[in-house]
Parts: structure tokens; sequence; C-alpha cells
């Protein structure tokens, strides 16, 4: 699926439907997992380092590619961990977002400017309480739990 593939709703109606990738992404910091969030330009959301699919990309290309140009961070994914999520945005778009799970460490996160507004680096309960929506904390929650069940947490 493309970015602006148009198709119909359940009921008959036209929708553009756009894609985007990206990762949980953490690091560990003296014993304790820790989670990058990011704050959108506009400094009114909070979520997960993603951005949209570029043509010839594969999902697992641009999840590394947003992440490096979101957070200026050289990850590498962890497992099989692959999750979806689907929502309604405005104009009649249905946006599907793709998340794998990522590490880093050595490195500091850092906005760069023009992508992002901040990033923070947060336990899970403070990653938690940050996160604007509810399907950002899901894909948090599967995340921690696929990284506890792992025994890597």
């Amino acid at each position: 699926m493309k970015k602006g593939y148009f198709g119909r709703n359940a009921s008959g109606r036209a929708v553009r439907r756009e894609k985007s990738c990206g990762a949980v992404v953490f690091t560990r910091d003296g014993g304790e997992t820790r989670y990058v969030i990011v704050e959108n330009l506009a400094g009114i959301n909070y979520g997960l380092p993603k951005g949209h699919v570029e043509a010839g990309e594969t999902e697992i290309e641009t999840a590394l590619r947003e992440i490096k140009e979101e957070t200026a961070l050289d990850v590498r994914l962890v497992g099989d961990f692959r999750t979806e999520t689907t929502y309604a945005l405005g104009g009649g778009v249905l946006k599907t977002v793709v998340y794998f799970l990522a590490e880093y460490s050595g490195q500091t996160p850092r906005a760069l400017e023009g992508e992002i507004g901040s990033v923070a680096v947060l336990t899970f309960d403070e990653a938690m309480r940050r996160l604007t929506y509810e399907n950002a904390r899901s894909v948090l929650r599967d995340a921690q739990e696929y990284l506890s069940y792992a025994g890597a947490i």
C-alpha cells in the first residue's frame, strides 16, 4: 500500500490510504529499559518515531530511515516483533502504521531540526503517561511484553 492509495470503505465511500513505519526504540540504562518518545513539531502530540513510506522502500528501510531522521540514532531491530495499528485521519484518510522493535546504545538521541520538536528517553511508566494516543500506548505495552517474555528486561 502506497501513500495516496485510494480504495473504498465498507460503506462504499472513497478513502485515501497512507502507510507509515517506525519502531518502539529502547535502550538499557543502569539495568533499566528506557524508551524513546518524540514530540511533533507543533508541540501537541507525543508518539513513537515513525514516518511515511517512500517509493521503493521496504517497511524496515522506512522504519530505520525515519528513526535516524527524527532522533539521529542508529538502531538495530530486535527479534521478530512487528505490529500494525490503523486509524482514521480527517478528510477520509485511513492510516496504517507498522511498528518494529529497535535498540540503541552508546548514543544520545536528539531532535533533528525540521523533523520533530523534541526527544525524550523515559521509563515505561513515564512513556505511558507521556504518549498522547491510546494506539501508541498499546504498541508500547506490546513491545514491553515482548521484551519481558524474551527475558530481555
